[in-house]
């Protein structure tokens, strides 16, 4: 993998990636009803560490993204993965907040 966009590597988010393609498929809504149910789901799944990493990577990516558009920031969380088609930069902050 490459740059999400420049300055931002892919590799950097090696969990936030498999978190994306495991719970924000295209059947995140039959399965979970929403992205922020997925991210509970994944925290009884998962382990504390696990989900500090997602939730330390979403603070990362927003903190890196945060002079982009709300649509570049979807656009990111897409190559990263995700089939979920985020509309607002409040609405990544809302997963990231599951995480906590």
């Amino acid at each position: 993998m490459s740059e999400l966009v420049p300055g931002i590597e892919a590799e950097h988010y090696a969990a936030l990636r498999t978190f994306l393609r495991g719970y924000l498929h295209q059947d995140v809504v039959p399965e979970h009803g929403s992205p922020v149910a997925a991210a509970r789901a994944f925290r009884k799944d998962a382990d504390e560490r696990e989900a500090s990493i997602v939730h330390a990577q979403l603070e990362r990516l927003l903190e890196e993204t945060s002079g982009l558009p709300d649509s570049e920031l979807a656009r990111v969380l897409e190559r990263l993965g995700s089939s979920w088609n985020f509309r607002s930069r409040s609405e990544v902050e809302q997963l990231r907040d599951a995480f906590k």
